[in-house]
Formats: structure tokens, sequence, C-alpha cells
């Protein structure tokens, strides 16, 4: 276990990954919505995934929504948009983007 490298990301928020991880893992957040505010990942040039850890909201790609609750995954593969709303309580999630080897450039 040397060569492990331990990240408190509850204190942290956001770690930047590609000067610790040789593969395609390039960030990892924590994220906290407040009630009824969203945000919005862009797939342009990297893959996405978030986990739900506390809160519900809804999670919307082009005409899709659904449902998002806690244990609840979302994967979004390259190309396009999804939009993450919080309910009306905080929305808690764990996010984690993946370059692919085809892409270039880095956006959220």
């Amino acid at each position: 276990m040397s060569n492990a490298t331990i990240i408190d990301l509850a204190a942290r928020g956001e770690v930047d990954l590609s000067a610790l991880l040789t593969g395609p893992l390039r960030q990892a957040r924590l994220v906290t919505l407040d009630s009824d505010r969203t945000e919005t990942l862009s797939a342009a040039d990297r893959e996405h995934t978030i986990f739900v850890l506390e809160g519900a909201g809804t999670a919307t790609s082009g005409t899709t929504a659904v449902e998002l609750s806690e244990g609840t995954s979302v994967t979004m593969p390259l190309g396009g948009t999804l939009t993450i709303t919080a309910g009306p309580l905080p929305l808690r999630y764990f996010h984690a983007s993946l370059m692919v080897p085809s892409a270039e450039g880095g956006s959220r």
C-alpha cells in the first residue's frame, strides 16, 4: 500500500487525479447542490458518472429525465449534456469524469 494516496474528498471537494493515475479517471468531486439548483455536465471531451449519496432530484439529458434518489447512479457517455437538478432539499453526489483517448481538451 506504499503507492496508495489517501484523499479526504469531503474536505477537498474536488481532486484532479491526472497527476496520480495513469488511467482514464481524471477528476473526482463531492458535490452538494442546494435545493432547486442545477449543474450541467458536458460530455464533449470526457465521460461522466454520478452516484447520489443523499437527497433527491432529476437528471435530464435531451428529452429524457430520470428521478434521482439515494443510491442512484447515472452514467453519460461521450457526446451530449446532463443537467442535474436538486429537489426541495439539497442533493449530494459523487462525480467522476473519465477522459476518452480520442477526445481532446477538458471541461466539466
